[in-house]
């Protein structure tokens, strides 16, 4: 397969969710932009929601990602499929910390 066909199969695969693609880069950027505005950085002091919630939503993404694919745990057979629930997990753990801790920046510099 050539590497347009590889493309265009890709593209294909993303179509139906790149709405969900845009939010969610609304949604990680906002934050971002405002707090740096306001002297944010990723060494800054976050806050407690950013430290416990982020965890939170790797572990509650394992149970609900299957969920989400129309599937269930039981699915989850070979070692591939564990790696990619167990790296979807990771992901959307950082997603939240990356989301969550400017928002705990700015609410505890109002503080």
């Amino acid at each position: 397969m050539t590497l347009t066909g590889i493309l265009t199969v890709l593209w294909y695969s993303a179509l139906p969710w790149l709405w969900l693609i845009a939010l969610m880069l609304v949604v990680f950027l906002a934050p971002q932009i405002l707090a740096r505005v306001k002297g944010y950085h990723f060494g800054a002091t976050g806050g407690i929601g950013s430290k416990v919630l982020p965890p939170i939503v790797a572990i509650a993404s394992l149970f609900l990602l299957p969920i989400h694919t129309q599937s269930t745990i039981s699915y989850v057979n070979t070692w591939v499929d564990w790696m990619n629930l167990v790296s979807a997990s990771i992901g959307l753990g950082i997603y939240a910390w990356l989301v969550l801790h400017p928002i705990c920046y700015l609410r505890n510099r109002k503080a």
